[in-house]
Parts: C-alpha cells; sequence; structure tokens
C-alpha cells in the first residue's frame, strides 16, 4: 500500500471561546478574540483576512506554538499541547535544510521516528511522485524553482501523515501562474489524502478556488463562516461584502414597507422580514442585468436608469461601471451585449427583486 492510499487519522479541530494573547505587559493584545467555530474531518477550510486579523496566530495556536489565554481548542476531542508531527504546518517560505538533497529533506520527520533508511526512502519517493518531483530527488534546495521548493515541503509535511495540515498562505511568494498551478495541485493531493485542511490566505480567489468553508476574519473576530457562495450572495455586512470583493453597497432607509437610497435614486418594495431603520442595499454586479430595446421589465424586477462610466474586456465578457444617482454600480455583461456600447451612453438596467440583498 502506498503511503497517501492509508488515509490519515480525522482531525476534527474546535474552538470554543478561543483567546490568544501576543506581547508582555503593558504591549500585551488579544490577537484573536472568543472564536467559536468547528472544522470536520477532511474538510478544507479557508480563513481569509487582511494582515493583522490574527489568522496566522490562530494557525500557530493550532500547530501548538502559541498557547491559549482563554477558551479552548481541541483536536479529535484533546486539547493541542504543544507541536505534534500530526500536525504539518506548511509556511510562504519553505524550510528545506539546505545541507540535505530532497529526498532526505522529505524523509527527515521519518528519520526522527527512527524509521530505517530503506523504508523511510521508499516513503519519500512515493510521496516526491505523488507532487511530481520524483525526477529531482537528489537536486539541492536551492536548485529548485520557489514552486518545486513548496511542493517539497508539503511532501516533507505529508509523509508524516498528519491529522491536520496547516497552511500558512504557502503561495504567497509566488508568481501567479505558479500558484495556480500550486493551488490545482494541493486541490488534487487533499483528494487522495483527505486530511483536514486549514488554509489562511489574504486572497479572495484563491479562498474561493480551494475551499468546501471560507471563515472571514477580522480585527481577532471571526465574522462569517460558510460556503463561498453563501459568503458572496448572502454576506452579513458590508466588511463581509467587502471581503467578497461587492463595492456596490447603496445607503437608504426602509419605512413603509419600501427601500429609498439617500439620493433616491432607487426607490424599490421590500420583503416584510426586512426590519425598518437605516440599511444598505448590496448589488453583485452579474446582478445589474442590461435592459434590451423593447424588452419589458418583469414583474418581479426593478428598472434602473444610467450612464456608462466605464467598459472593459476582461476574460470573455465585459466589466463595467454605470452611474444610477450618485452612486457608482459594478456590472458586468457578456460580450454580445457590450456590443455597441459606449462610455457616455445612457441605458436601462433591470435588477430581479430576489438578487436585492439588504444589510445593516
Amino acid at each position: 500500500m502506498s503511503v497517501y492510499q492509508k488515509a490519515p487519522e480525522p482531525g476534527r479541530i474546535d474552538g470554543r471561546q478561543l483567546s490568544i494573547r501576543l506581547g508582555h505587559g503593558r504591549d500585551a493584545f488579544e490577537a484573536v478574540q472568543a472564536l467559536d467555530f468547528t472544522i470536520e474531518p477532511a474538510e478544507f477550510v479557508c480563513i481569509l483576512g487582511p494582515s493583522g486579523c490574527g489568522k496566522s496566530t490562530l494557525l500557530g495556536a493550532l500547530a501548538g506554538h502559541l498557547r491559549p489565554a482563554g477558551g479552548s481548542l481541541l483536536v479529535d476531542n484533546a486539547p493541542v499541547a504543544g507541536p505534534s508531527p500530526e500536525r504539518g504546518m506548511v509556511f510562504q517560505h519553505h524550510t528545506l535544510l539546505p545541507w540535505r538533497n530532497i529526498l532526505d529533506n522529505v524523509a527527515f520527520g521519518l528519520k526522527m521516528q527512527g524509521i530505517g533508511k530503506l523504508e523511510r526512502r521508499r516513503q519519500a519517493n512515493e510521496m516526491l511522485r505523488l507532487v511530481g518531483l520524483e525526477d529531482f530527488a537528489s537536486r539541492w534546495p536551492n536548485q529548485l524553482s520557489g514552486g518545486m521548493q513548496q511542493r517539497a515541503e508539503i511532501a516533507r509535511v505529508l509523509i508524516n501523515r498528519p491529522r491536520l495540515l496547516l497552511m500558512d498562505e504557502p503561495f504567497g511568494a509566488l508568481d501567479a501562474q505558479t500558484r495556480s498551478r500550486m493551488q490545482e495541485l494541493l486541490l488534487d493531493i487533499w483528494t487522495r489524502i483527505r486530511t483536514t485542511v486549514l488554509f489562511v490566505t489574504h486572497d479572495r480567489e484563491e479562498a474561493f478556488q480551494l475551499s468546501d468553508r471560507i471563515g472571514v476574519m477580522s480585527e481577532g473576530s471571526l465574522l462569517q463562516v460558510g460556503k463561498a457562495r453563501e459568503l458572496y450572495e448572502r454576506p452579513e455586512s458590508r466588511k463581509i461584502a467587502s471581503f467578497m470583493g461587492l463595492k456596490n453597497s447603496i445607503e437608504g432607509i426602509v419605512a413603509a414597507g419600501r427601500f429609498t437610497s439617500a439620493d433616491r435614486s432607487f426607490d424599490v418594495p421590500v420583503d416584510e422580514t426586512i426590519e425598518p431603520g437605516p440599511c444598505h442595499l448590496i448589488l453583485r454586479p452579474e446582478v445589474v442585468q442590461l435592459k434590451t430595446l423593447n424588452e419589458d421589465p418583469l414583474q418581479d424586477s426593478i428598472q434602473c436608469s444610467g450612464v456608462i462610466q466605464q467598459l472593459r474586456f476582461n476574460h470573455g465578457f465585459y466589466t463595467g461601471t454605470i452611474q444610477i444617482g450618485i452612486h457608482l454600480l459594478d456590472c458586468s455583461f457578456t460580450s454580445q451585449q457590450a456590443e455597441g456600447l459606449v462610455v457616455g451612453q445612457e441605458i436601462d438596467v433591470l435588477v430581479n427583486h430576489k438578487d436585492l440583498w439588504f444589510v445593516e
């Protein structure tokens, strides 16, 4: 049996009111604040957030390098107590030993466990085949490209068959093309080994590409956890919407069953579940649809008029900016829809009522 056909032990993670403090004395601060979360065995979860939000601190606690200041952090119902090869860590920059070749770097963890040379090299060669480096076993780390170094780093961690694979922006230093290939490779590896992965990133597209679920983190707190589509289509706040790349946020007020924007360019009926009071209307770019000539708006749609401010081709479709009242709205058009449109042109757009989303 190959080393990656035998599945690692399940890795369930539970955090309950988890807090982590960094610094000492007057300089101490709470980098992670009262987190409650569960990650199921074999799940791939991305923690998305800006630098300094606490995501790497959370990873450090799971790796056993940081101790919680409050609450609990459990892996398979056991408290995390110090580092362990069962919780493998991959950083943005590799930690390969420069005086060992790639094969011996990958095998090093098994050497520390007392496994014999022939067996650990056999397993290391299988891991190198898994990450596509079987022809580079005798190379030194400085003879590999950045992407290949990270492949070797992943193999070095996975040979210990960890319950958790913890990844701290591992592809952040790579160029876009290499990063894309590494993401595909990681997903391929994960489908084979099915270990729990917690992947930290500040890149929204990377989180969308990789994860089962995404946890959005800011200022030490988890703001929302869910599948990518859920977070994108139903963000719970303007901050979440911003993390999801949604710029169309229209300030207004709900009263008497209608939402009216501050400049009155939007005046639309709302569902009775929307509470009265100040709020923001979030419109995703793809729901702002161009109204074609002589097309009657559907009964469940609203119609607005605006002026095209920008129009640019982008990977098979067009992205545009439309000014409606005082609001500049991002939108997207197919190439066929964009044909004949020019900057400065007045157009009518439609938005389906079901695509209106309101947050405080």
